[in-house]
């Protein structure tokens, strides 16, 4: 009865890609399973927590899906997880010489927003990648991915990870110094320690005595040569000491105009994981949480369909449901339909020339623009001409329409869904270097959507 763990994981690890399976299910130790029951352990508090909320769920489906319906998972936290490691003895001193205290918990970082925290992040196909390296920096800061750059556009939750971080880290491992800014503060202190000869006091707060550097926004430093030059020189001094760097931009450091070669590089060296806009199903689950958060009574059908109109990012989308509830209760009025197209009339007749995407519209858009048949992006045909453009429609199907990688597979003549898995990927890792490919997609998505990207 091991296998049946086993077996999950041989069916996961192409659904959720190598860097999230090792980084969440690999760690896990199996200590028993039978017929019923599947107990596991975790090395900690948090990654226990963090494979509960996130892939708990998607192991119960894949087992679901080998037969095994029924089986329930128990896991625990490993007993000495978050013990600090074992001191060496000393021979005994004198009584008169006091033991050395223990270091004190470094002060609570400024300027993180409460609300910003992992349990109030929802995580979907859009960000999985960035919120699992957010979470793994958490966890061991230093350790994981360093430097970790998330990178995608304005209002997709990059700032609200960043913080989430800073938050975990403190409470996690309260004795490392975090400082957390936007790039153009970073600037302006500079500019200021320059200016008032402060410089000391600058080096001291950011290459001594910092432990965990989060920055906002890195992308507002590119062209500003003096700038740069310090941060540079902050990167080298906390990297070569093991110490995190984490930044936020709204383009990969490649397409950073006026960066310095060598700081690209440099923020090339850990990871960079993309901020895609939300789709449907995490949309709904946004609108839901904030709803639930604010006590706004919403019913499931009408926060589908404002879902539906608001596609371009979190920030509009929680707008928009607050515009539609204060509207709701200065008019005494319950949220409906046609309520949430009474308040939002531009979005909603945006709407009713660009109903919900389909597999089929994406799958007729694409084959209009490449000048190929419907019937051939669905075959099997493995010509070039034929197989990057399936491989663009089968993307565009998972980014606009929230069908999972099974249904988009049956409905491309009933392929495998890790094929579809395979053709995200690739589509995703190829636009980093291909401009062309960017281009081309984004075209495809704003004639689906109506929505410029």
């Amino acid at each position: 009865m091991t296998d049946i763990w086993t077996e999950a994981l041989r069916g996961l690890r192409p659904r959720l890609g190598a860097e999230t399976y090792d980084l969440w299910l690999r760690p896990l130790e199996l200590l028993d399973a039978d017929q019923a029951r599947v107990r596991l352990r975790a090395p900690s508090q948090f990654m226990k927590e963090w494979f509960e909320n996130h892939y708990k769920a998607a192991v119960l489906e894949q087992m679901s899906e080998q037969g095994r319906p029924a089986v329930a998972i128990e896991i625990e936290v490993a007993p000495d997880a978050g013990l600090p490691a074992a001191e060496p003895v000393e021979p005994a001193k004198s009584a008169a010489a006091p033991a050395p205290s223990a270091p004190a918990p470094a002060p609570a970082p400024t300027g993180l927003a409460d609300r910003y925290r992992f349990d109030t992040f929802i995580t979907g196909a859009s960000n999985e990648l960035a919120a699992s390296a957010a979470a793994a920096v958490a966890e061991e800061p230093g350790q994981r991915f360093n430097p970790l750059l998330l990178y995608g556009g304005v209002g997709l939750g990059k700032t609200h990870l960043l913080h989430a971080v800073g938050h975990a880290i403190h409470e996690n491992h309260p004795r490392l110094r975090i400082v957390y800014l936007s790039a153009e503060r970073f600037m302006n202190e500079f500019i200021s320690a320059v200016r008032y000869n402060q410089f000391d006091e600058f080096r001291q707060r950011y290459r001594e005595d910092c432990d965990v550097l989060l920055i906002d926004d890195i992308q507002f430093i590119a062209g500003r040569d003096r700038t740069m030059d310090e941060f540079f020189h902050v990167f080298n001094a906390l990297y070569e000491a093991g110490k995190q760097i984490m930044v936020t931009a709204d383009r990969t450091p490649s397409d950073m105009q006026g960066m310095e070669e060598r700081l690209t590089s440099r923020l090339n060296w850990g990871l960079v994981a993309d901020v895609k806009a939300p789709d449907l199903e995490t949309r709904v689950a946004i609108l839901r949480q904030k709803a639930e958060q604010d006590r706004i009574a919403i019913p499931g059908d009408v926060c589908v369909y404002l879902a539906t109109l608001v596609r371009s990012n979190v920030r509009e989308l929680e707008g928009a449901l607050v515009r539609v509830s204060t509207f709701a209760a200065l008019k005494g009025k319950p949220i409906t339909e046609a309520f949430v197209r009474e308040v939002l009339g531009d979005l909603a007749s945006d709407e009713a020339h660009h109903a919900p995407v389909t597999v089929e519209a994406v799958l007729k858009a694409v084959a209009q623009y490449f000048s190929v048949r419907i019937a051939d992006l669905k075959g099997p045909r493995r010509h070039k001409g034929i197989a990057r453009p399936r491989m663009i429609a089968m993307y565009l199907s998972r980014e606009l329409t929230g069908s999972s990688f099974p249904e988009i597979g049956l409905r491309f003549g009933g392929k495998d869904h890790s094929t579809v898995i395979n053709a995200c990927k690739r589509m995703t890792t190829i636009q980093e270097e291909d401009p062309e490919l960017r281009a081309t997609i984004s075209q495809l998505r704003t004639q689906l959507t109506g929505v410029p990207r």
